[in-house]
Formats: C-alpha cells, structure tokens, sequence
C-alpha cells in the first residue's frame, strides 16, 4: 500500500497483471505526448499513446512497451489498462529491426493503408526505443 511517499502502480493488459508496486514516480506515453505522476496528483484519466512507460521505485527502475489504453490516476492509486505491455528486457532487438523493416516496407496506397503502416512503423520505433533504454 502506498505510504505518502509512493503511490500505487499497477499494469494491466487483457491477460494478466504485468506489474503492481509502489512508485516514486510514472511517465508514460499519451496520445499527446508524455505524462509523469508523483503522489498526491489530482483524479485523471487520460488516453494512453504508444510508447515507453518509465516507473522509478525504492527497488529500481523499470521500463515496459505500452500499446495505447487509459490510464486513472486516483487516491495515489494509478491504474494502466494496455492493450500491451513488454519488459525492456524481454524485447528482442533482432526482432524489432525486422519489424521495423516490414512496417517500413508495408504499401501506402490509400489512406486506411497509410494508417496501418505508420501506426506499425511507430509501434516498432517505440519498441526499439524501449530495447535500447535498458544498455
């Protein structure tokens, strides 16, 4: 339980629980852009975007892939609904530079197809960028 200093974090995706500890402080990724959360934040519920979630704790740092979702922020108690979440450490960086090249490689003819294609390209971006914080 968070003690005044810390506030609650919890990530949760579809099939599981990916982490629940108390936190010094959380950034993560909007739809705008990049929000951070110390205890005592005022109620917010926001729109998550695609990106790197950063959560600093008395134990360590640690680093997750988000895949969009909401985010609540409530009685020092933040909540992560992801449709995603991936360790750093457990992201291939073989594997994204191969995703990173597909995407690129993804045709552009039509708007809906363009679409696809830069949401797979910054997905792969985020993901690589995420791999790489962990050196």
């Amino acid at each position: 339980m968070a003690d005044g200093k810390t506030l609650r974090c919890l990530l949760i995706t579809p099939e599981q629980q990916v982490l629940e500890c108390d936190a010094t402080m959380v950034a993560l990724p909007v739809h705008d852009g990049e929000m951070g959360f110390l205890t005592n934040r005022a109620p917010l519920l926001c729109k998550l975007g695609v990106g790197e979630l950063r959560v600093s704790s008395v134990d360590g740092d640690q680093r997750f892939f988000l895949d969009s979702g909401f985010a609540q922020m409530l009685n020092n108690e933040l909540t992560i609904l992801t449709e995603g979440a991936e360790a750093a450490s457990d992201i291939d960086l073989a594997q994204v530079e191969k995703e990173l090249q597909d995407a690129s490689a993804m045709p552009a003819a039509d708007p809906a197809l363009r679409k696809a294609k830069d949401l797979a390209v910054a997905r792969a971006k985020a993901r690589k960028r995420v791999a790489l914080s962990r050196r």
